[in-house]
């Protein structure tokens, strides 16, 4: 006949190890392991550690019944108050001693447009309090967070709009720019980073350009935009292309001068050398007036006439 005490032992051990068993992961409500449905990449994964659910642990339909009320609120401020949504696929985990994670997706919907439905709640295990949630709305692959607004084309468009204003800057005779290709992705919920490459023509040419733009969108705003050039445009030793170095450091040259105090500022002579790398090489001999005197100088400037930069312009 068994011991009572071994008998007691062999039931303590059963119960723990069932405990331990119970709650690794849920999906709703069913028990499994490293099988579950996982939204898209960036919410939060199941953990590695184990934290083992407590006696005063609120029960698992009101931590989702919470957690879909939050999502709701939110979902309505995005798309209209009278958004419906069919819930779908829910895991729940315990992340940390007193906090579940519950990842889920459903679909949402409100005048006609449909929304694949990404969220993901952070939860007080012991009161099922909402400490944080996330929600990511898709209209075919497109966020819409506002129920209308293509946010990857727009910021797509904004940051086209950009990179040809900083190309206006930087290019100093009349071009035109062709967008050839284009990647957009998203690292958060309202970020958009757009990347791709374009080709710029100008009379002598064309030449390529890499550009990089990084985006919050919903409202819009523009973080950084820039690109550099994968093939130059032709280096030219036409006569237009002298002439539009003479034109910009004579420009510039003027500019000097009169924050130095010249007036009546006149061009003697002038001359234009080629030097690598599309530079040019202008001297430029002035006459003007400093101090009530006449004077005579010769200024070297140096002038990448493409690109507009300025590397030398002294005397």
């Amino acid at each position: 006949m068994p011991h009572p005490f071994l008998k007691i032992t062999a039931i303590a051990v059963t119960a723990l190890t069932l405990t331990a068993c119970v709650d690794e992961y849920y999906n709703q409500g069913e028990s499994y392991k490293n099988d579950g449905y996982y939204p898209r990449p960036g919410y939060y994964p199941p953990p590695h550690e184990y934290y083992p659910p407590y006696d005063y642990d609120a029960p698992r339909k009101s931590l989702v019944k919470n957690c879909q009320g939050k999502v709701r609120e939110k979902v309505r401020k995005r798309i209209g108050y009278n958004a419906k949504i069919d819930w779908g696929k829910t895991d729940i985990y315990n992340s940390a001693r007193h906090e579940a994670t519950i990842n889920g997706k459903g679909k949402a919907r409100n005048n006609g447009k449909k929304h694949q439905l990404y969220y993901t709640c952070i939860m007080n295990r012991e009161d099922a309090f909402v400490r944080s949630a996330r929600i990511e709305l898709d209209n075919d692959g497109h966020d819409t967070g506002n129920g209308g607004t293509d946010w990857n084309r727009e910021a797509a468009r904004a940051c086209h709009e950009r990179i040809r204003q900083k190309a206006q800057r930087n290019i100093h005779q009349q071009f035109s720019l062709e967008f050839t290709g284009q990647r957009l992705t998203t690292p958060a919920e309202r970020r958009r980073h757009v990347t791709g490459e374009a080709r710029v023509k100008v009379s002598g040419g064309s030449g390529k350009i890499a550009y990089d733009c990084k985006a919050h969108v919903n409202p819009l705003r523009m973080d950084s935009a820039s690109y550099r050039w994968t093939r130059p445009l032709p280096s030219a030793n036409s006569s237009s292309n002298h002439a539009e170095a003479k034109r910009q450091c004579e420009r510039h040259l003027n500019d000097k001068l009169r924050s130095k105090g010249y007036k009546y500022i006149g061009i003697v002579s002038e001359s234009v050398h080629n030097l690598k790398h599309d530079k040019r090489q202008v001297m430029l001999k002035i006459k003007a007036m400093k101090n009530n005197k006449r004077v005579v100088e010769t200024w070297e400037c140096r002038i990448n006439p493409r690109t507009g930069k300025l590397f030398k312009l002294k005397k």
